[in-house]
């Protein structure tokens, strides 16, 4: 019998011990084995698994090193974009950069992207929502706020069962990021008005762009960092309207580069 409980870090065996996750759910089907419902701690990973496969670790150790982790992402973003000190110029002069609601099935991760928008001068409004619930929140959140930048994201990942990549079932949660971004686009159609990022770890990327996505992960099909999206969402926030971003830039200040995070170019929402 295994000793494992909700809120437990691990790691799985059978993947060397490459990603840390917390357990969220034990789901004990009826005489059979419990299957451990798990979530990435620093990748925006889904993933589950039997009680075999899983190896126990130290809650405050990986949590240290999560954090060290966010440090270091932070400072790789922050070396690679131009903004550097230009919004508290900005303000100054009284710009309006781009306002951003980030919609995030995480609360870990969505306090991680607002505290990151914050540190750079920006004012988000933040949401935590299942990824099965965004589609139906999406539009409201809309109409109430009026962003200019929207982010759906939260876990994906694509099941080993499926072989194929052009499969809706063959993600997790990736129809749920689709039908996010097809709602969002029936109330703000022009992409140059409403940028959408949508996605996490290995989702759907060409279903996400076809639904509207102005920028989606994972084109290679690849992990990605829990503070990806937030460097998106800031680099088009703080991007002159005159100008766009595109494709290129984010894959240079993002963690998981051009594998990760796939779009086109994007007019920015800084209004000078």
């Amino acid at each position: 019998m295994h000793d494992f409980k909700i809120g437990d870090v691990v790691t799985r065996k059978s993947y060397g011990g490459d990603v840390h996750f917390k357990i969220v759910d034990i789901i004990n089907p009826g005489g059979k084995k419990p299957v451990y419902v798990l979530r990435g701690m620093l990748y925006r990973l889904h993933a589950d698994c039997l009680g075999e496969d899983l190896v126990k670790h130290d809650t405050r150790d990986v949590h240290a090193h999560v954090r060290q982790n966010i440090t270091n992402f932070k400072k790789h973003a922050s070396t690679k974009s131009s903004h550097g000190g230009l919004l508290s110029f900005l303000n100054k002069l009284r710009t309006r950069p781009g306002r951003i609601l980030h919609i995030d099935s995480s609360k870990e991760f969505l306090d991680m992207c607002l505290e990151h928008y914050r540190e750079g001068g920006l004012n988000p409004i933040g949401i935590r929502s299942d990824e099965s619930e965004q589609p139906s929140v999406v539009k409201r959140l809309l109409e109430r706020y009026h962003a200019d930048i929207l982010v759906l994201t939260g876990h994906d990942s694509m099941k080993k069962s499926y072989g194929k990549t052009d499969s809706i079932e063959a993600y997790s949660n990736s129809r749920y990021f689709i039908e996010g971004v097809k709602l969002a686009r029936e109330y703000e159609p022009s992409a140059d008005k409403l940028c959408i990022f949508a996605g996490a770890c290995q989702s759907y990327f060409e279903a996400i762009m076809s639904a509207g996505a102005n920028f989606a992960s994972s084109p290679g099909r690849v992990l990605i960092n829990a503070l990806d999206p937030a460097f998106v969402a800031e680099k088009v926030a703080l991007t002159d309207s005159k100008r766009v971003v595109t494709p290129g830039l984010i894959a240079g200040i993002t963690v998981s580069g051009a594998d990760g995070i796939g779009g086109i170019n994007t007019k920015g929402h800084l209004m000078m």
